[in-house]
C-alpha cells in the first residue's frame, strides 16, 4: 500500500505542474461545462439554497445524454436539487486532473471514468464503495462488467456506457471489389482490404483498404492492437504468474505476439492497405477515404453527421488466426470519497444506469446494453445490428483490476507508433521478435512499478 500511495503522490506532483503551468486560456478551451437546472417558477428552492450536483466526464455524447435525458427526469423527481452541472473535458486533460484533484479532495459529486483508469484510485481509497442499492443494479448486469468494478470483495462504480469493438464496411466499395457479403475471417478481410485500396498515378493511397490505428492517444492505440492483433492470435496483454497467483507479466512475448506484430507490419509494408499519411479512423470512413474501419458503435453518430451519404454496414470482429475476440469495456460512474452530495450522487447514478435509461441510451448513442437478458439490438440504427449479433465462437475480454494495467497500456501505446514506422521489420523475423520483447518489457516494468510482477 505504501508503494501505491507513493506512486500516486508522484503523479500528483508532476501533474500539478502540467496542469497549472498551462495558461487559463488553454483551460477555457479544453473544458466545457453545461448546467441543467430547475426554473425559478418550478423550483421550490430559491436560487443558491438548492443542492447542486456536479459531474465530470470525458465523453461528449454521454454529457449530452445526461443533460438532455437523465438530468431533466432527475430534477423532476428530486425538486430539492437545484441543478446538475456536467463538466466535459478531453481525455488527456481529464486524466491529468484526476491525478491532482482526487488526492487533494477538490472533487465533483460524480466522476465518469473508464474502468482501467479508475483502478489505481479505487485501490488507493479515493472512491466510495457501492451501496446495496447500487449493488442491486450491478446484480442485474453481465458478470464480466461487475468483475471489472470489484476490488477485494467490494464493488466501486456502476457501468454507465459499455462499448465493444466492431467493423464498419463501405458497402459500395465492397460490392465494387466483387463481394456480395461481409468477409468473416481475417484472411478474407485482408483480401478484401487489398482489393479495396485505391492509389493515384504516383502510387500514393487515396482510399485505404483498412484504416489502421497507428498513433494518437496511447491507450487507444494499444486497445486497437490488443483486440485486432493480440487477441485474434490467442494472446493477451498480460497473463497471471503460474508460480505466484495474484502477480502478472506480459502475455505476448511469444509466437502469438510475434504473429500479432507481423500482421501489422505486413498490412503496412507488404500488402500496403494503409500508411501513415492517409486520413484515419471515423473521419476517413465518413469521408469515403477508407473501406473498413474498426471502432465502437457510438462512432456511427459521427458517420451520420459527417458522411450522411455513405452506404455502410457493420459486422462483429472476424475470426482471427487463433480465435474470434472482442473487448467489452465501460465508462463507470463513481462517487468520490470527498464528494459533497453523496446521497443525491448515488440517486443520480441509480437513475442514469437504470434499465429504462439504458433502453433510451441504446437508441440515442448506441451503447451496449449490459443488463442480463436485454435485447442488445433494440433501438439501434439497423446498420449497426449485424455488429451486435455475436457469433457463438466470439470470446469477450474485459480489462483486469490491476493497478499497473493502465500504465502498461500507456507505455505500449507510446512505443507502438515508432515500431509501426520501422519498415525494416518487413520480412525480418528477428527484428520483430526484438520489438515484441521490447514491448513486453514495458508491460513488465509497469507491473514491477506497482509490485504486481512475477514470472
Amino acid at each position: 500500500m505504501k508503494k501505491k500511495i507513493y506512486l500516486v503522490l508522484m503523479v500528483v506532483f508532476i501533474s500539478f505542474f502540467v496542469l497549472f503551468g498551462c495558461s487559463k486560456k488553454d483551460d477555457s478551451q479544453s473544458v466545457q461545462a453545461s448546467t441543467t437546472s430547475t426554473s425559478d417558477d418550478s423550483s421550490s428552492t430559491k436560487k443558491g439554497e438548492g443542492i447542486k450536483l456536479t459531474i465530470w466526464n470525458s465523453a461528449q455524447s454521454m454529457a449530452d445524454f445526461y443533460n438532455n435525458t437523465v438530468t431533466p427526469a432527475f430534477l423532476e423527481k428530486y425538486p430539492e436539487v437545484e441543478s446538475v452541472e456536467v463538466l466535459y473535458m478531453p481525455i488527456q486533460d481529464f486524466v491529468k486532473r484526476l491525478a491532482v484533484v482526487l488526492p487533494a479532495g477538490d472533487v465533483p459529486d460524480i466522476m465518469e471514468i473508464e474502468d482501467s483508469w479508475a483502478t489505481p484510485y479505487v485501490t488507493a481509497g479515493y472512491f466510495e464503495p457501492n451501496t446495496p442499492e447500487l449493488d442491486a443494479i450491478l446484480a442485474k448486469m453481465e458478470p464480466s462488467l461487475t468483475k471489472s468494478v470489484t476490488y477485494e470483495g467490494k464493488t466501486y462504480g456502476v457501468p454507465s456506457a459499455p462499448f465493444h469493438e466492431l467493423f464498419y464496411w463501405n458497402v459500395d466499395m465492397l460490392k465494387e471489389a466483387g463481394y456480395d457479403s461481409v468477409p468473416d475471417t481475417w484472411e478474407e478481410v485482408l483480401d478484401a482490404a487489398i482489393k479495396m485500396t485505391k492509389r493515384d498515378e504516383d502510387g500514393n493511397i487515396t482510399v485505404s483498404g483498412f484504416s489502421m490505428r497507428l498513433g494518437g492517444n496511447p491507450n487507444g492505440t494499444t486497445q486497437k492492437f490488443w483486440v485486432l492483433a493480440l487477441l485474434s492470435n490467442g494472446v493477451n496483454l498480460w497473463e497471471e504468474s503460474k508460480t505466484e497467483p495474484g502477480k502478472y507479466h506480459a502475455g505476448f512475448d511469444n509466437e502469438g505476439g510475434y504473429n500479432a506484430l507481423k500482421m501489422y507490419i505486413d498490412m503496412l509494408y507488404k500488402y500496403k492497405v494503409d500508411d501513415f499519411a492517409s486520413m484515419k479512423d471515423t473521419e476517413a470512413f465518413a469521408n469515403g477515404k477508407t473501406a473498413i474501419n474498426m471502432r465502437e458503435a457510438s462512432s456511427a453518430l459521427s458517420i451520420a453527421k459527417q458522411g450522411p451519404d455513405i452506404n455502410w454496414t457493420t459486422s462483429p470482429m472476424p475470426k482471427g488466426n487463433v480465435q474470434r475476440a472482442t473487448f467489452l469495456l465501460s465508462l463507470n460512474l463513481y462517487v468520490p470519497k470527498d464528494a459533497k452530495n453523496k446521497e443525491y450522487a448515488r440517486k443520480y447514478i441509480e437513475m442514469a444506469t437504470s434499465e429504462e435509461m439504458y433502453e433510451v441510451q441504446t437508441g440515442q448513442r448506441y451503447c451496449y446494453n449490459p443488463y442480463i437478458g436485454s435485447d442488445k439490438t433494440a433501438g439501434l440504427d439497423e446498420r449497426l445490428i449485424p455488429g451486435f449479433e455475436m457469433p457463438e465462437d466470439m470470446k469477450i475480454y474485459n480489462v483486469p483490476v490491476h493497478n499497473a494495467y493502465d500504465l502498461a497500456q500507456t507505455k505500449v501505446g507510446e512505443a507502438l507508433p515508432g515500431i509501426f514506422a520501422d519498415s525494416s521489420l518487413l520480412d525480418n523475423p528477428e527484428g520483430i521478435k526484438k520489438a515484441v520483447h521490447k514491448l513486453a518489457e514495458l508491460v513488465n516494468d509497469a507491473y514491477k512499478e506497482y509490485d504486481e510482477y512475477a514470472e
